[in-house]
């Protein structure tokens, strides 16, 4: 009691709330039990009747089913034997008496139990068929009988009937089908306490053994001469069980109906258990059906009851604790918060858990009360020093503030998470930003997109490591003019030396970049006409060479010449001069790619360097032809109209020179052969570039006889996964066979393309190859095929039309066909290959990026079309191992491909080590020599099925 009196008075309160209502929840607990109990012990004796009610129920209506299945069936076996003896009547082979006569023999023939039988009657209500010969022909149609059957004709009826001699009248049930051509009623009827002779007992069975009662609990039926109907693992006749099961039994068939309790063993684990058993006798079959379970089973809510209970009671004393608690607490709450809130402005803070203390709340809190007043008389003493200190801090504060809002320079400054917090007038004026946009937001809206993310990581990685960077850099102003500045960041530290802060100072530097860019512009262009001049002509040329060298390829080099200039230089002086080559090249710079160069080598002399051309130069004819076409339309300079004619000479790299300045020197000869020509005229260097004319002209009318004679057809080169080595699809690629001799590719394919011919081309190898797929996925061969696309297939209006004609005429289905598509031939016209590649991906087809790190590589492009697969290009795989650049483009390409979600194919794999490096990056497929060359389709088949053999081997060896 000295304890309690000493207690805190939450603790008081606590022990009396939790005593008191203890006691009101385990009484209340314990007669509700009480009373339930009582309840549920009735309940659960009138539960075993109604189950085995319920069970015999479920028993006696499947049997009833089962047993009008069978007579609804045996009517409807009989109306199918009388149509096929009228078909025989329609036919002739039979007169309806013979076809009528032999259906009531088979009818009579048929026995249904003891004394079921099949009749006919008709509409009018005559017997035509019926087992006492003696009613055939009688006239039934005042029976009630009768009439219900001529009105219904088809269906169930269940009655009454009395035969003579006995003494009361027996339940039957009638199945009727009606044949309309004879006009015959097939009746099927059988007496209702035969109907266990009809019911076929494995249509019930699984119904019956589907009832569960309780856990372990199960139905069972049993007929009186003691055979096992149906149980869950008894079998055969009770007098083969041992004698005690057998005399339980028998004493259940006996009594009929009634309940008992026994020992039974459970025949899974052999355990001997306390077991209960309802039963009751199915009179119409003499079925005797028992519901048995374990005594556990049946009381299992009782014990339940107990658990409820025993939870309950644990809740009750759970919740009388807690809301003792509770109230404790609240009652106290006022106090305790007050004692905290004196505690958190108190030097001497409360303890949290002041057990060994004799005090209760209010001797505390007289306690803080006198604390409170010692500690407010020190704190005024502490504010009047930090009041000094706050003056000279302002005073601080006003001098830098007006430095930060007078500097010429841009200030803003951020917080660590690198938030704008403060901006001054000069970064307003650089930027176009007001203080009240910029504040709030991140430096990165002044960001150009002109720095590689590396350089944003030098950067703040000598902040973190030096503490600050400097540097030029391009950011953007808010009207999106980028503009050059130089700017300093610097980090600010706190007392703990952590970052809190850090500092932009930037000097707008245009002018100034201006002007060098103007210097180094001059350096590099001519002043009159600002087109490259000879040095970075030659610079180009550098470049391109190693292009060339490095990715193969071809560059032309044209020498342009206005013939007859010095004449209109001597006769009208140099300012006309200048103002004809100003107009000279305006017309010239439209014809121009971006990525070739038009360079002025001095006076009249100009240059026009192709790069990155096919090994075939035809094309560059048409270009000489527009060259000439711009320069004899005449010129109007100062009132006057001049004629000019043009002179070009053209040399290639590597055949005709293997350096820039032989290629110069090579191309002036060439241009002097066509002045030669007296002007107005073009010449290659080499004559064999004139032959290579002729042979295209000669190889067009080639490949139109080729087509008409369908020379042209498919090779197949095969694509394999890196990882299992299955054949997943293979590439055809366009042959021509002809006199029994294999044209190279080279020779008509790049002809084929400039020409148009590729079309119809195409045309031909898309149906032989489509066709032969097809035939290898009926074989079992699920593959992939690949086709080309070409250029002018894309910009063509029927393309989409003809290839859907191809796929559909081949029955190949659309997804096992790839189409692989160049970059450079989605750059001809974007919109336009955006446009049928998306409608081609509806249709099901696969779209293939061919050839990729060759061409533009545009990632902008890319991500705008539809695409399911990647051809990392031969010339890069051939590297690997060799080529340390070739090696990190794979690579890059690879991985840019996995963001992309696409399937990456190899082209040219050639060794094991080059397989080995592209599975270990992750690359799908390989397709090259190592795996086969490409193969017509009868060596391809040949080899597909000794490679999937060679497949299944080495699985089964794993």
């Amino acid at each position: 009691m000295t304890m309690f009196n000493k207690s805190r008075l939450s603790y008081k309160i606590f022990i009396t709330l939790s005593g008191v209502l203890f006691s009101l929840f385990f009484f209340g607990t314990w007669i509700f039990y009480v009373l339930i109990q009582n309840i549920l012990n009735e309940r659960l004796e009138e539960n075993l009747h109604s189950t085995v009610a319920g069970a015999r129920q479920v028993v006696e209506t499947s049997a009833t089913l089962s047993s009008r299945s069978y007579l609804r069936s045996l009517a409807e076996q009989n109306r199918n034997v009388i149509e096929d003896l009228h078909r025989q009547e329609k036919e002739g082979r039979l007169s309806r008496q013979e076809a009528q006569l032999r259906a009531r023999d088979i009818l009579l023939a048929q026995r249904l139990a003891s004394s079921g039988y099949i009749y006919i009657i008709n509409s009018a209500g005559h017997l035509a068929v019926h087992p006492k010969k003696e009613m055939e022909g009688a006239d039934m149609h005042e029976h009630w009988l009768a009439r219900m059957q001529v009105e219904r004709k088809q269906g169930f009826v269940e009655y009454e009937w009395q035969n003579p001699g006995e003494a009361e009248p027996r339940q039957k049930i009638l199945a009727m089908e009606y044949f309309a051509p004879w006009d015959w009623i097939i009746s099927v009827t059988a007496y209702r306490d035969e109907l266990a002779q009809l019911v076929n007992i494995a249509d019930i069975r699984d119904e019956v053994l589907a009832v569960k009662i309780g856990r372990d609990g199960y139905l069972a039926i049993f007929d009186r001469q003691g055979e096992i109907l149906a149980h869950p693992y008894l079998k055969g006749n009770i007098h083969n069980l041992p004698k005690e099961n057998a005399d339980l039994l028998q004493g259940f068939i006996e009594t009929k109906e009634g309940r008992q309790t026994y020992d039974g063993v459970d025949p899974r684990s052999g355990v001997t258990r306390e077991k209960i058993a309802v039963f009751s006798t199915l009179d119409n079959f003499g079925w005797l059906v028992v519901a048995t379970g374990t005594i556990e089973d049946f009381y299992a809510p009782l014990a339940t009851l107990r658990r409820i209970f025993l939870c309950l009671f644990t809740v009750a004393v759970v919740a009388s604790i807690v809301v003792s608690i509770y109230l404790s607490r609240s009652i106290t709450a006022p106090l305790n918060r007050l004692l905290a809130y004196l505690s958190s402005h108190s030097d001497e803070p409360r303890p949290i858990l002041p057990v060994s203390t004799e005090k209760d709340e209010i001797e505390e809190l007289s306690d803080y009360f006198r604390n409170y007043v010692r500690h407010l008389h020190e704190s005024n003493r502490r504010l009047a020093e930090l009041l000094e200190e706050q003056k000279q801090t302002a005073l601080d504060l006003s001098i830098f503030k007006e430095v930060f809002l007078n500097i010429v320079e841009g200030i803003s400054i951020t917080d660590a998470q690198g938030t704008i917090i403060q901006a001054n007038p000069a970064f307003e004026k650089i930027t176009g930003y007001t203080a009240a946009e910029a504040i709030g937001s991140n430096p990165k809206l002044l960001k150009s997109n002109r720095h590689p993310p590396e350089f944003y990581q030098e950067m703040w990685a000598s902040i973190q490591e030096k503490g600050f960077w400097t540097g030029e850099i391009w950011n953007k102003r808010k009207d999106g003019d980028i503009y050059p500045e130089w700017l300093t960041i610097s980090a600010v530290r706190d007392q703990n030396g952590q970052t809190s802060h850090y500092a932009a100072v930037f000097n707008d530097i245009t002018t100034v970049v201006r002007q060098q860019e103007r210097i180094q512009f001059l350096a590099y262009h001519d002043h009159l006409t600002e087109l490259p001049n000879r040095l970075l002509v030659l610079e180009r040329m550098h470049q391109a060479f190693s292009a060339c060298r490095r990715h193969g390829g071809v560059i032309a080099c044209m020498i342009l010449d206005l013939d007859n200039f010095k004449t209109i230089n001597d006769s009208s002086g140099h300012e006309v001069g200048d103002l004809v080559l100003k107009e000279f090249v305006a017309r010239i710079l439209p014809t121009v790619r971006v990525e070739d160069t038009f360079g002025r080598m001095g006076g009249d002399e100009f240059v026009l360097l192709f790069h990155n051309l096919t090994k075939e130069v035809e094309h560059i004819l048409p270009v000489v032809a527009r060259l000439h076409e711009k320069v004899e339309e005449p010129f109007f300079v100062e009132a006057q109209k001049i004629y000019m004619t043009l002179s070009v000479g053209i040399a290639i790299f590597p055949s005709d020179a293997e350096t820039k300045e032989d290629l110069l020197k090579r191309a002036d000869l060439a241009l002097y052969s066509a002045m030669q020509i007296q002007g107005n005229s073009s010449s290659f260097f080499s004559m064999e570039m004139e032959t290579e004319v002729k042979k295209k002209l000669y190889y067009l009318g080639r490949i139109r006889s080729g087509l008409e004679n369908r020379e042209f057809l498919p090779y197949f080169q095969p694509k394999v996964d890196l990882f299992s080595g299955k054949v997943i699809g293979m590439e055809a690629l366009a042959r021509w066979q002809s006199a029994g001799k294999l044209i190279s590719p080279a020779d008509f394919i790049p002809i084929s393309e400039q020409s148009g011919l590729i079309v119809p081309l195409s045309k031909q190898i898309y149906e032989q190859a489509f066709r032969e797929t097809a035939k290898l996925l009926a074989q079992g061969h699920t593959l992939t095929v690949s086709v080309n696309l070409a250029p002018s297939q894309l910009q063509s209006p029927n393309f989409l039309e003809e290839l859907v004609e191809i796929q559909e005429k081949s029955t190949l289905p659309a997804r096992f066909i790839e189409l692989e598509v160049t970059e450079s031939s989605l750059m001809k016209d974007v919109e336009q290959s955006r446009r049928i590649l998306d409608q081609l991906d509806r249709l099901g087809f696969k779209i293939s990026i061919d050839d990729f790190g060759t061409g533009y590589s545009s990632l902008q492009y890319l991500k705008q079309i539809p695409r399911h697969t990647l051809k990392i290009d031969m010339s890069f795989v051939s590297g690997i191992g060799t080529d340390l650049d070739d090696e990190k483009l794979i690579e890059t390409i690879v991985l840019m491909a996995r963001q992309f979600e696409l399937t990456i194919v190899a082209e040219g794999v050639e060794t094991p080590s080059q397989e080995t490096f592209l599975r270990n990056l992750g690359c799908h497929y390989g397709q090259g020599y190592l795996y086969g060359k490409p193969m017509d389709i009868t060596i391809f088949t040949e080899w597909l099925e000794k490679r999937s053999d060679e497949t299944r081997l080495l699985l089964t060896i794993s």
